[in-house]
């Protein structure tokens, strides 16, 4: 598995299955940049993880519709061997009950883009806190886009 004669595959990329030159550089096949938390699981289709063999197995069953899923203990283990710093508890911790509630209550009766500003803003600083917001904000949003379909369909 090489990409060139002149330079071997250092890498899987975690998004289609393609060959890359290092799992932290653009992948070539699809362009998918590994930036954030996903810097973790692109280091795990690497050589500095997986063997050869491994990493080819894994390339074939990402093109076969597989999404990699690894659990946060692999995760953090990932964090750990490339040398990032370890989340801290302010980055690790979730949203309150009542600020869940305020954000569902602000997508559905405001506006959806609520979420997506919070989600925005605290994508780097506090990921978990990012990641609840955008599972309510997301099924919000597919929901009144397809209000909007059935509306607009309804006056043909």
């Amino acid at each position: 598995m090489t990409a060139s004669p002149q330079r071997p595959v250092r890498a899987v990329c975690h998004r289609c299955g393609g060959p890359k030159q290092g799992p932290f550089v653009p992948c070539k096949t699809c362009s998918f940049v590994p930036l954030g938390e996903e810097r973790p699981i692109a280091w795990l289709f690497g050589l500095d993880y997986l063997t050869e063999e491994e990493m080819l197995q894994a390339g074939e069953r990402i093109r076969g519709g597989e999404g990699p899923d690894p659990s946060s203990a692999l995760r953090e283990l990932a964090r750990e061997e490339m040398g990032a710093l370890p989340l801290s508890s302010a980055q690790l911790k979730p949203l309150s009950t009542w600020q869940l509630l305020g954000l569902s209550v602000g997508n559905l009766i405001l506006t959806p883009l609520i979420g997506g500003a919070l989600w925005y803003g605290m994508r780097e600083d506090r990921p978990v806190a990012a990641g609840q917001i955008a599972r309510l904000t997301v099924p919000v949003i597919a929901g009144l886009t397809l209000m909007w379909i059935v509306l607009l369909l309804a006056q043909l």
